[in-house]
């Protein structure tokens, strides 16, 4: 077992939203932003499971029926550059009323959940024991402002949660900067990544791709992207400075030598599928 650590466990719960990934019966990831919040605490304030609630017949849900192994991304909705990946475990209980979706409801929005129409209240509570956490503080300099609601997603200053599956078919999410891709597909995105990241070993064995990425201004508005990824291998980090300027107010990406950055990959997804949320 792992627990998110005292410092991140902010984290776990609104205002931040959760990007949950599943991996589909063939083999391929699945991921979406949920509301969820932390399970089990310990006295030291760490965490070392979390829930949220999902429906009954649900993509995600299907998954993880079949396959119980998660990964769940989160950046910090005051300061993206601060985040945690966790993996773990998937333990569903059958949900019966409306009852801790209100709960949860309350602490992101302040009232009773407001979608529940003629439904029954059937679902599933989820509860994610931590295997394992990976967690990152970044201080960046001057940030450009938060983008304007209803922008484009697949454009910056949007985040990209990039949903992998490694060999042994656990799913794993990172946070990437991203953009459209040209020519291709209407809805295919690229991002710029070293070559030594887990995801790029992923990738090289099974390129199947998922994405979601939800509106930094609007997180009620979001959408995934599911297809396959196409690697290319650079000796420069040009795509990393083309992109630094739409995110940072700065014209290129600070090169301090404290990371290799000679040698990267382009990652473009040629989207086959696209869902909106919120639009």
């Amino acid at each position: 077992m792992a627990s998110v650590p005292a410092e991140f466990a902010d984290l776990c719960g609104a205002p931040h939203f959760a990007h949950v990934v599943t991996v589909n019966r063939d083999g391929s990831p699945q991921s979406s932003p949920v509301w969820f919040r932390p399970e089990q605490v310990n006295p030291d304030g760490s965490v070392e499971s979390v829930y949220f609630s999902t429906g009954k017949r649900f993509r995600k849900s299907l998954n993880m029926l079949r396959e119980p192994r998660v990964a769940i991304s989160v950046h910090d909705a005051n300061n993206p550059y601060r985040m945690i990946e966790i993996v773990g475990v998937a333990s569903l209980s059958a949900r019966t009323d409306w009852d801790d979706v209100d709960e949860i409801s309350r602490a992101y929005i302040g009232r009773d959940y407001p979608g529940k129409g003629e439904g029954s209240g059937e679902g599933w509570g989820v509860t994610v024991s931590i295997e394992r956490v990976v967690t990152l503080d970044f201080t960046p300099g001057d940030v450009l402002d938060p983008p304007q609601p209803g922008t484009d997603l697949l454009n910056p200053p949007h985040f990209a949660h990039v949903a992998t599956v490694s060999s042994t078919g656990q799913p794993r999410s990172s946070v990437v900067w991203h953009r459209r891709a040209t020519g291709g597909g209407e809805n295919d995105i690229e991002f710029w990544t070293t070559r030594a990241t887990l995801k790029v070993f992923h990738l090289r064995r099974n390129p199947a791709i998922a994405v979601s990425i939800h509106d930094e201004a609007n997180p009620y508005r979001y959408t995934e992207l599911r297809g396959r990824a196409s690697l290319t291998e650079v000796q420069d980090h040009r795509l990393l400075d083309e992109l630094t300027p739409l995110y940072w107010k700065q014209e290129s990406y600070p090169d301090t030598g404290e990371d290799d950055l000679s040698e990267g990959v382009v990652v473009r997804v040629e989207t086959t599928h696209r869902v909106r949320y919120g639009e």
